[in-house]
């Protein structure tokens, strides 16, 4: 969709944002310690200014770079992060479009959001002192996440850049979706907040990403959208050609109310959103963790669908749970074909185990040798389209081996990482069942060979059904 386009859907044009090098904070607190401030010079890349009237020294901020007003400044200033009281708000706007400032977050709350006469209209006015000449984010927003410059609204932000965008009109969802996600191993290209949209709206921001080249699969947070955008959401949707996954907030009564109360959003009719989602083909999830994860299995693995599952077990038990799980979502375990299950045969030869499908390694899995090899033959099985597999953090301790082999994990981690070589997903649970330092050790070595890691079978196995929709849709 071109530029003219983009204007007759009247979506907003923010192509510029990828060539941010200059940055303002307005309204540095001492109180707050300059937290704002600190947050945002941690890592970018370009000039960075600390904008008040009153103060001349922040520690450990360059002097040179602190000014009482915009105009003051000597550069040119893209981007502008204001944390001033509402009082403030409409003559640091005039100043910002004066600047030529091409985009601002506006921190601040107490506008629409407060549900008054008042906020909504100093939100309105807020609009129009900006005349189309500055673009907001916002207000009661964070803004933007955009690792590859190194900028970012709270410390400590895994500036690695990705190419999984985030849409949410919270700024708690955003912290914890950004957090969380360096722990699977997600990377993303940008992240908005946008609390109420007054300006730049869940619409406009989609758009964006849906013809960013750095981005490649959306995930979304939404309350709702603004009056009259429905139309607009449609058609960005109808020519997006990537992956979107949505976590809608508000299905409830209670939880519209909420969402109202929280960024003054429409959520509208369920149905109207569920068509939506059938009709452009979108994958909605339940939680922020589901929204995550499916994004880490489409990141490892691409598109795919596992109608039928093989799955591998240390416990014939946690088998069976696993594949009444794996059949309640409409997918299969069925036997092997009768040349694999032949040469799986020959791979076990302790009591207790089982060859066939689910597979019950038992105490066999010691010999990781073997484990690697059981592996590599259900995989390599036509009638099999990717494999489960449920391993306890505790068979990485020597504390409960009965003998020691300094190979055994680095095999083990080969082993899991053969859904790459079959061009099929292999998907390990390793339980939070004690030794958390195990645990996170094999996690980040897996997670590093772009293989997804869970904790529970809940975590991961809905989302499969949805993921295997998608692709089905996509195919039509």
């Amino acid at each position: 969709m071109t530029k003219q386009d983009a204007n007759t859907l009247n979506i907003k044009d923010i192509a510029f944002l990828n060539n941010i090098k200059s940055i303002a904070v307005i309204g540095p607190s001492k109180k707050r310690d300059y937290f704002f401030l600190r947050n945002h010079a941690e890592s970018f890349n370009g000039n960075i200014y600390a904008v008040h009237p009153t103060i001349k020294e922040i520690p450990g901020f360059p002097q040179e770079n602190i000014f009482p007003s915009l105009e003051d400044i000597p550069n040119e200033v893209d981007f502008a992060f204001i944390a001033v009281p509402p009082s403030q708000i409409l003559n640091v706007i005039d100043d910002c479009v004066e600047k030529g400032v091409k985009l601002v977050t506006v921190f601040t709350s107490e506008f629409s959001d407060a549900g008054t006469e008042e906020g909504f209209k100093l939100e309105k006015e807020l609009i129009k002192r900006a005349q189309d000449k500055v673009r907001i984010l916002g207000p009661n927003g964070m803004g933007l996440f955009y690792p590859k410059i190194g900028l970012a609204w709270r410390p400590r932000f895994p500036i690695i850049a990705g190419n999984i965008g985030f849409i949410a009109q919270s700024g708690g969802v955003c912290n914890i979706a950004i957090y969380s996600a360096w722990e699977i191993g997600l990377h993303f290209s940008k992240v908005f907040s946008f609390g109420n949209g007054a300006d730049l709206d869940f619409v406009d921001l989609l758009y964006f990403l849906s013809n960013d080249p750095e981005t490649d699969i959306i995930l979304c947070y939404v309350e709702g959208i603004k009056e009259g955008r429905s139309n607009d959401l449609q058609k960005v949707l109808a020519q997006n050609k990537k992956l979107i996954v949505i976590l809608k907030g508000g299905q409830t009564k209670t939880g519209s109310i909420a969402a109202e109360t929280h960024t003054a959003s429409i959520s509208g009719d369920n149905r109207i959103w569920e068509a939506l989602f059938k009709q452009y083909n979108l994958i909605e999830v339940d939680t922020l963790e589901q929204l995550l994860f499916t994004a880490r299995l489409f990141d490892c693995y691409g598109i795919f669908e596992m109608n039928n599952v093989a799955v591998f077990s240390i416990s014939g038990g946690y088998g069976v749970i696993l594949v009444d799980l794996i059949e309640k979502e409409g997918m299969n375990v069925p036997s092997f074909s009768p040349d694999t299950q032949s040469q799986l045969r020959e791979k076990f030869f302790l009591p207790g185990t089982s060859s066939n499908n689910p597979l019950d390694l038992a105490a066999q899995f010691f010999f990781s040798k073997t484990v690697y090899e059981i592996i590599d033959l259900a995989l390599s099985d036509i009638k099999i389209d990717g494999l489960i597999m449920d391993l306890p953090s505790f068979y990485f301790s020597r504390h409960f081996r009965l003998k020691t082999d300094l190979a055994f994990e680095n095999e083990m981690i080969e082993s899991m990482s053969l859904g790459h070589k079959h061009k099929k997903p292999l998907i390990p649970i390793i339980q939070h069942v004690n030794c958390p330092d195990e645990r996170a050790r094999v996690s980040k070595k897996l997670i590093e060979r772009k293989v997804p890691v869970f904790a529970n079978p809940l975590e991961v196995i809905p989302l499969l059904s949805k993921i295997a929709k998608y692709k089905r849709n996509l195919q039509q």
